[in-house]
């Protein structure tokens, strides 16, 4: 490995996952919707997200991305459009009143594929994931060692990390939810849904160049 230790790029990554984000916003979402074992299928899709980004910068691509400001703003635009796909979906599921948690998920095995890749196309189309990997990475990589060993360890660390943050996020939702059973809980999906316009209103000031 490189010069750092790998306990502080467990550390960076619990860090960098634990700043409030689109990530975090879903898995809060997906707790109080769902409950936190079933939100679990959503941390999936992060992590599957990571694995895709940290094979990217193993063959160099997300540097080359990350060089060109057309393409980082062209990914931030996609990032923003989804996040507001997905929070109209959120508002309008909010006019409707549920109970604590659907427990009818399981039972659906499209919408735990649904769930997965929402929380996929959310993570990889996140620039600060983006601007994170190729900018933490190399400072772990020793290139006299094997490097798909140590891109794999990497990886499994920050899968590790993800998930234990985001787990943390989905059982402060779950509570929320408890709180707040019944028509409450409709002002949770709105919370969750407006804070999702503000990020993805942030992606599209910052492709402007206004940010």
């Amino acid at each position: 490995m490189g010069n750092l230790p790998l306990v502080t790029f467990a550390f960076i990554s619990m860090l960098g996952m634990a700043v409030p984000g689109p990530d975090v916003v879903l898995a809060i979402t997906n707790g109080s919707r769902y409950g936190v074992r079933h939100a679990f299928f959503g941390m999936a899709g992060v992590v599957l997200s990571d694995l895709v980004l940290i094979c990217m910068v193993g063959l160099g691509f997300a540097a080359l991305l990350v060089a060109s400001e057309f393409y980082l703003s062209a990914v931030r635009m996609v990032g923003a459009f989804y996040l507001i796909f997905i929070a109209v979906g959120v508002l309008r599921a909010s006019e409707a009143p549920r109970h604590r948690f659907d427990l009818s998920l399981p039972d659906k095995g499209h919408s735990t594929k649904a769930l997965i890749l929402r929380c996929f196309m959310v993570a990889v189309t996140n620039p600060g994931a983006w601007l994170f990997f190729p900018a933490i990475l190399p400072s772990f990589i020793d290139t006299n060692e094997p490097i798909a060993i140590q891109y794999a360890v990497l990886a499994i660390i920050a899968a590790v990390a993800d998930v234990s943050v985001l787990m943390l996020y989905a059982t402060l939702g779950s509570r929320a939810a408890a709180l707040l059973a019944g028509p409450n809980a409709m002002w949770i999906d709105r919370l969750y849904g407006i804070t999702l316009l503000g990020l993805s209103s942030v992606l599209i000031l910052q492709s402007l160049g206004h940010l």
